[in-house]
């Protein structure tokens, strides 16, 4: 007796085809034996076996038939053909196809009951199974937990089934599909794609490294799902006075509710007492430190407001709108608040409250300039209400663009107002209804935008026609003095003209093209111009001392009419500033020494060269630069920002004075907003007011001749004696070092930190440079064998320079160079400023013999020109890889004419190459590896330590 049934058969393996995927199975039952046959799935099929479905899932499982899997295929090929997609076609393919099965199951799954189901699963050796299976109706969702292992960070994946959770190996995955015990789960396809990502990013490589884990792994991760970190790393405390706010928002549709919230450097928290709150901001941990009597304050005073609010003890206060309304008591709360300096946001999303149907009606006019600022007086109302502006500016500052009127109404700020008059009226000192801003504000504004201006009128039109020429045309504005002797290429003829322009217009700006690139010669030139139009003002440059002398150099060579004098040295005489000198040059040192005598100059040109110099607004020569008196201010600098949007303000304040406000101001108005939570908005803000003052031209966009440079490390395997020395040393440090930290805390261990790193480093090098008692008769220093080796081997060719952080460690090298009959010359921070140019020019000289230089890398990591060296040898790391990349580019810049190869000598398995792991983290702005060493201490938390002397 034969008994037959039918039943769908999935076959997971070739989901990735499609093609197969479902078919119909036929079973009979005869004789005590069981015979399958697999049919296609068809309109036949379906119409013949499965009759007694609903036509919708007949529909749904025709989709899957091979015929329509096909014309599918071809659909997806015509799209990638018409697209171009940026990827590999087989990659579209797969991809479209795999989403479109995926979504042919999300129309089944409410189906899948309704049916019998078997599946075909392969097992060893080429063979398959065949049997019963089902579909589950529940949806799977993952979570991830982060496990360590024998100090090796790892993740666990859970799926979550039900809200019960297992572990993903207990499932088998094909795809999105998991199957357990016959039971098949379809994965949401997002998380199919993580599941896929993880799979392919080899979350080993991280194990080793909290801080990429986090932000590699993390970050991602915890966008979307929820991720256990379990305690496995560091947190850094966040401990500042916060600023009061209150959010305003609707309840129920019928009462306004005040939330109050405090700000803490950034951070917004709210909500019940905890004396630390958890954020996580780009893979690191932050606990930000409640400050419990402010925030006790805050609430005491927000509860006085009004006499309910005593009673309410849910964290937030509510009135109902009537209440609110009645004898003007929320217009009352809200300028009491506005007083007091409370922040107030959310009145641009308060629904209940009827908007004002006027606009703001706004009329500025210019009373007076003031130097370099403009005072306005600004008149803004909505219908027959004036604003105060004071009010008005704390709502802007708070990130609000409505205001509350007296007749309760809200009065919103449009797009086109915000573009027109918030940045004047947010960056301004107001005064009642006066606002002295910046003039230079004018500039950027016009630059911005087409729409009409409010200070445009402040700059003359037909400068604003030779600036609009400049940024179109390639038509010279600005014809070369005839004192300049040199040929400009035709990005440096744009950026002479450039700080023409500003200057003509009374502002300054921060030439900031790639090392290399001429910035010293685009300076003289505009130098030339102001003495041929003013040649009895005094000018003054201010730089490194190590880069005095190659300006007077400079200087010479291009423009050898202009009277110059170096202001530095023991010798300096006061008396000699007041002589009829056309360009003074002096260092910062010097500057801050002597500033009750060149702060009473006033200067025709100020420049201060590698401007990064300042970027510190809380330094004593910050403070002193900014006080220089000069019409124009020019800031030169390479590499402006070292570590973050921060670094500008007292660069762009050098030049621009008042533009951009206090440095609290910018730091939370700008750089906060930018660097942490990357406010597009903010972005956008902070381009358009600098684009005007900013000049910066990379090589590859403008010196497309420049030879290429090749960066490379130069890996070392120390002997044994000096690997030994080096183990007994670090393991020496460990034990004390983690002690130490343990009983007193890192921040009171960084002195310990730092000199436990510094004598790591200088067993590298060499041992030589350890107190004798402590070098244990071990004087083998790999480095110096394998860089002579080198140097062997290019110096009948080519020239070379060696840099080092330690001064003592070229001393050792001259020795063993001198042993070897290798000529070089030396310089470092002891070597006077003019022996150091000296030097530099004999080493230029096409016909000199000595083919080495051995440079201390501060002494030398800028302003110096030594294009005759084509290849360059970093001896030891340094933090941050911008200062290395400015030793580079003492060969590679304009005036070399062969490839420039830069070597890093590395110790592999010791501290050396974890700096340079380190390195690899810092990814933003420029590095955030700081040059200081007490600075790079505040970017370590005890894991990274823990990695460094591991």
């Amino acid at each position: 007796m034969e008994d037959e049934k039918v039943a769908l058969l999935l076959m997971p393996a070739v989901l990735n085809s499609g093609t197969g995927l479902i078919s119909s199975i036929h079973i009979s039952k005869k004789n005590n034996s069981i015979d399958l046959s697999v049919h296609e799935l068809n309109q036949r099929e379906l119409g013949k076996f499965y009759a007694r479905l609903p036509k919708q899932v007949k529909d749904c499982l025709l989709n899957f038939s091979k015929e329509y899997i096909d014309y599918t295929k071809q659909q997806i090929n015509q799209r990638f053909n018409q697209q171009k997609a940026g990827v590999k076609r087989e990659v579209f393919l797969q991809n479209a196809l795999t989403r479109h099965i995926h979504k042919l199951f999300e129309n089944l799954k409410p189906f899948v009951e309704l049916v019998k189901w078997y599946h075909k699963i392969p097992l060893e050796k080429g063979k398959f199974k065949t049997g019963p299976c089902k579909f589950s109706t529940f949806r799977p969702r993952l979570s991830f937990e982060v496990i360590k292992v024998k100090d090796l960070l790892g993740l666990k994946t859970v799926v979550l089934v039900n809200e019960h959770p297992y572990k993903l190996s207990a499932f088998t995955r094909t795809n999105f599909l998991l199957e357990s015990s016959n039971e098949y789960f379809i994965l949401a396809y997002k998380d199919y794609q993580v599941l896929e990502w993880l799979a392919e990013v080899n979350i080993a490589q991280y194990a080793s490294d909290p801080v990429l884990f986090s932000q590699e792994i993390l970050v991602r991760l915890e966008e979307d799902y929820t991720v256990n970190r379990n305690n496995h790393f560091s947190i850094k405390e966040i401990e500042i006075a916060p600023v009061n706010r209150v959010m305003l928002s609707e309840l129920s549709n019928s009462f306004l509710m005040l939330t109050p919230q405090w700000v803490y450097d950034g951070y917004l928290v709210e909500g019940p007492f905890k004396q630390t709150v958890e954020t996580i901001i780009e893979g690191e941990v932050y606990a930000i430190v409640r400050d419990e009597e402010q925030e006790k304050e805050f609430v005491k005073l927000l509860e006085s407001l009004h006499p309910a609010f005593a009673s309410q003890r849910n964290g937030y206060f509510y009135v109902s709108f009537a209440e609110a309304q009645k004898k003007q008591w929320f217009l009352k709360a809200y300028h009491k608040m506005l007083e007091l300096g409370i922040e107030l946001t959310g009145m641009d999303m308060l629904q209940h409250f009827r908007y004002s149907p006027h606009k703001a009606d706004t009329n500025v006019t210019i009373l007076k300039e003031v130097n370099q600022q403009v005072i306005l007086k600004i008149a803004v109302q909505f219908g027959t209400e004036k604003i105060d502006l004071k009010s008005l500016q704390k709502m802007l500052l708070a990130g609000q663009k409505a205001i509350l009127l007296k007749d309760s109404s809200l009065g919103l700020l449009s797009d086109e107002w915000m573009q027109q008059y918030a940045t004047i009226i947010k960056h301004g000192k107001v005064d009642k209804d006066q606002v002295e801003v910046a003039r230079f504000v004018a500039i950027s504004e016009h630059n911005a935008s087409n729409e009409p201006q409010v200070l445009t009128r402040l700059v003359k039109e037909q400068w604003w026609l030779k600036w609009r020429k400049w940024q179109n045309d390639n038509e010279t504005i600005y014809p070369l003095p005839a004192s300049v002797n040199a040929t400009l290429r035709p990005y440096q003829q744009k950026g002479f003209e450039w700080l023409t322009l500003l200057s003509e217009a009374g502002a300054g700006g921060c030439l900031a093209d790639d090392m290399g690139l001429g910035k010293t010669l685009q300076t003289i030139c505009f130098l030339a111009y102001n003495i041929q139009v003013n040649p009895s003002a005094n000018n003054i440059i201010v730089c490194p001392s190590s880069l005095i002398y190659n300006l007077k150099q400079e200087l010479l060579k291009f423009a050898h009419s202009i009277t110059t004098m170096v202001y530095h040295g023991n010798n300096r005489n006061k008396h000699d500033l007041d002589g009829n000198v056309q360009v003074i040059i002096t260092s910062y040192g010097t500057l801050r020494a002597d500033a009750a005598h060149l702060l009473e100059k006033t200067f025709s040109v100020a420049v201060i060269d590698e401007s990064h110099n300042i970027k510190n607004p809380s330094a004593q020569i910050t403070t002193v630069v900014s006080m220089l008196k000069a019409i124009t201010r020019i800031a030169l600098s390479g590499t402006p920002v070292v570590n973050n949007t921060f670094d500008l303000y007292s660069q762009l304040n050098f030049a621009l004075p008042g533009m951009f406000g206090s440095k609290d101001f910018f730091k939370r108005e700008y750089a906060d907003e930018i660097d942490r939570n990357h406010d597009e908005e903010k972005i956008k803000a902070l381009h358009k007011l600098t684009a005007p003052f900013i000049l910066r031209r990379t090589k590859e966009q403008v010196a497309k001749d420049l030879p290429g440079k090749s960066e490379m490390i130069l890996w070392c395997n120390m002997h044994r004696d000096q690997q030994n020395l080096y183990n007994d040393i670090k393991d020496q440090i460990r034990s004390s070092l983690f002690l130490d930290i343990k009983n007193n805390g890192l921040g009171k261990s960084k002195l310990a930190v730092i000199q436990g790193m510094l004598k790591l480093r200088q067993v590298c090098n060499s041992p030589l440079l350890l107190p004798v008692n402590e070098q244990q008769q071990c004087t083998q220093s790999v480095k110096t064998e394998i860089l002579v080796q080198e140097l062997q081997n290019i110096l009948g060719q080519h020239k070379a320079l060696v840099f080092s952080q330690f001064s003592s460690m070229l001393n050792l090298l001259a020795k063993d160079l001198d042993k070897k009959g290798i000529k070089y010359f030396h310089f470092d921070g002891q070597t006077p400023a003019a022996k150091r140019a000296e030097l530099v020019n004999a080493f230029q000289e096409k016909d000199c013999t000595t083919h080495l230089f051995l440079i201390s890398l501060k002494a030398g990591n800028t302003g110096l020109n030594l294009t005759a060296a084509d290849y360059v040898f970093l001896f030891d790391p340094w933090w941050n890889t911008a200062v290395e990349q400015q030793a580079i580019d003492r060969s590679h810049r304009i005036g070399q004419t062969k490839n420039v190869f830069a070597y890093k000598i590395i110790c592999k398995n010791t501290i050396e190459e974890k700096i340079i792991q380190l390195q690899l983290r810092k990814k933003k702005l420029a590095e955030e590896l700081v040059t200081e060493d007490d600075g790079f201490m505040r970017n370590l938390n005890e894991e990274d330590i823990q990695f460094l002397f591991s």
